[in-house]
């Protein structure tokens, strides 16, 4: 799981900025993920807080699996 914030959504994707990834060693970036259906995650909308789950796959790399809203400063 990873949180973010999200910068835009299209239909077939979002792109996040999110901190580091220790399980993959990512720093801090901001990459699109591809979205499973257009329908997809349609109640995050740019600047939202999430946390979410990807896997890797799909055509950008890697597809979301679960986006979640949070509160800024939330607790996990």
């Amino acid at each position: 799981m990873a949180e973010g914030k999200v910068e835009s959504v299209e239909p077939d994707s979002i792109t996040i900025s999110h901190g580091p990834v220790p399980s993959l060693k990512w720093p801090s970036m901001t990459m699109g993920f591809s979205k499973p259906d257009a329908n997809a995650f349609a109640e995050v909308k740019p600047g939202d807080t999430v946390r979410f789950e990807f896997k890797e796959g799909g055509p950008m790399g890697y597809e979301l699996l679960t986006v979640q809203r949070v509160q800024p400063g939330a607790k996990q």
